[in-house]
């Protein structure tokens, strides 16, 4: 009876204890720093569950090389800079250098508007939620989906192996 009793009150705990901790927010106007990262509160927040080509990836469109990940960079900046954007954080080290969130316009997911519109691919590794806009972006040619790339999980694997740390 008393271990019982013991039982439910350390379930009870954990699942109060789980309830009452408050989600971190950042809000506020930002700015896009590269191909899947914004500025925010004077935090840099990565985008959750996509990867978008590097900066400095280059994807070939009817055979000639093509800045993608520049490009993809510049979509992401022209949605985002001087608007208010509201980030769920995900995942933040102890140092607040590395904040990894669910961010959002006016409601809407900047993960799932640069999956959608080919500037990123979803990242399997986080999440399958971006597979119907990856799908839809793929078909219509959208982004990158209108060239021949590399993958750019790939893309940074050669760099590194290249001794080039993208």
């Amino acid at each position: 009876m008393k271990l019982r009793l013991l039982v439910a009150l350390v379930v009870c705990s954990v699942a109060l204890s789980s309830a009452l901790r408050a989600e971190t927010i950042l809000s506020g106007t930002a700015a896009g720093l590269d191909e899947d990262s914004i500025a925010l509160q004077g935090q840099r927040v990565r985008l959750w569950g996509i990867d978008a080509p590097a900066v400095e990836q280059t994807c070939k469109r009817g055979g000639k090389p093509w800045t993608c990940g520049r490009d993809a960079a510049r979509a992401l900046s022209h949605l985002v800079t001087g608007k208010t954007v509201r980030c769920l954080v995900i995942v933040e080290d102890k140092l607040r250098r590395l904040i990894v969130g669910d961010c959002t316009l006016g409601g809407e997911s900047l993960s799932r508007w640069m999956v959608r519109n080919g500037w990123a691919v979803m990242n399997p590794r986080q999440t399958d939620a971006y597979a119907k806009e990856q799908a839809e972006a793929k078909e219509a040619n959208r982004g990158i989906w209108s060239s021949e790339f590399e993958m750019p999980w790939d893309w940074r694997i050669r760099q590194r192996m290249k001794g080039k740390q993208p």
